[in-house]
C-alpha cells in the first residue's frame, strides 16, 4: 500500500489560541489559564489516542463480524509539569505513563473482550507512535 501523507499546519498570533483548519475542520487549542476557547495540547494528544482506539475497534469489529453496539473509552496520562516548564526533572518532558481502559458493548466475554482491545491497539496507529520510537526532525523557517 502506498504512504500517505497527512500534513496539519497550525497558526498562533499575539494569544495562547492555537488554530489549524484540518481538512473541512477549524480546531482551536488552547491554554485554560488563557482564552479557554479549546482543549490544551495534551488532552488533545490524549483525545487522539481515544479517538484513533474507538475508531479502529468499529473497523477491526466490521471485519471481524463482531457487533459492537459502542465503545467508550478513557485515557489517562501521567505526566510532571517539571520539563515542561523548563525546571530540572529526571522524569520525561512527556507522559511517563498512559492508560487506556475501554468498555467494550458487546457480546464477547472478558478474555475475548481483552483480545479484542490488544488487536485494536495493535492497529492504532496513534497507539503505535506512543510504543516505538518515531523519527521527528524540526527545523526553523
Amino acid at each position: 500500500m502506498a504512504t500517505k501523507t497527512y500534513t496539519v499546519k497550525t497558526e498562533m498570533g499575539n494569544t495562547w489560541q492555537v488554530r489549524a483548519q484540518v481538512g473541512s475542520h477549524q480546531m482551536i487549542i488552547d491554554q485554560p489559564s488563557a482564552g479557554d476557547t479549546g482543549p490544551n495540547p495534551l488532552d488533545t494528544f490524549l483525545f487522539a489516542l481515544a479517538g484513533c482506539v474507538s475508531t479502529i475497534a468499529k473497523m477491526a469489529a466490521r471485519e471481524q463480524g463482531i457487533e459492537l453496539r459502542g465503545i467508550n473509552v478513557e485515557v489517562n496520562g501521567e505526566l510532571n509539569p517539571a520539563g515542561l516548564a523548563g525546571k530540572p526533572s529526571d522524569d520525561p518532558v512527556g507522559f511517563k505513563h498512559i492508560n487506556i481502559s475501554a468498555d467494550i458493548d458487546t457480546d464477547l466475554d472478558d478474555a475475548e473482550k481483552q483480545a479484542f482491545l490488544d488487536l485494536v491497539c495493535a492497529r492504532c496507529p496513534v497507539h503505535d507512535n506512543l510504543l516505538r520510537a518515531t523519527s521527528v526532525s524540526h527545523q526553523s523557517r
